[in-house]
């Protein structure tokens, strides 16, 4: 293979990559719980709102956040689609899809938008 084609072909190598992490999204700013799920029972955001709960999650881009659950306030830090608790606690792996994110753990399930 000549050298002109093994740049080309590095350059393309470069331009896909840089493509597939532009399609990464990372969540920012805050997001309110629009689904919640314990123990297979679900409560709607009406139901929510109707009961009173806060629930709430803010990322920050210097890569903290706080989880916020009426008024008791968690921070953490995140890295990827990890969240770690900064006051001690097991990380919290999430899902975000540019518009939902999703906490899941044990038999809780989280939806927030």
């Amino acid at each position: 293979m000549s050298t002109a084609r093994r740049i080309a072909a590095l350059l393309l190598v470069i331009a896909l990559s840089a493509g597939l992490a532009a399609c990464v999204q990372s969540p920012s700013g805050t997001y309110y719980a629009v689904r919640l799920v314990k123990d297979g029972v679900e409560a709607s955001a009406e139901e929510l709102a109707q009961s009173g709960a806060v629930i709430s999650v803010t990322f920050d881009s210097d890569g903290t956040g706080t989880l916020r659950f009426n008024a008791a306030n968690e921070p953490f830090t995140w890295i990827g689609t990890t969240m770690t608790p900064q006051r001690g606690g097991s990380s919290i792996e999430f899902r975000f899809d540019g518009e939902t994110l999703v906490l899941e753990r044990d038999d809780t399930l989280i939806e927030f938008q």
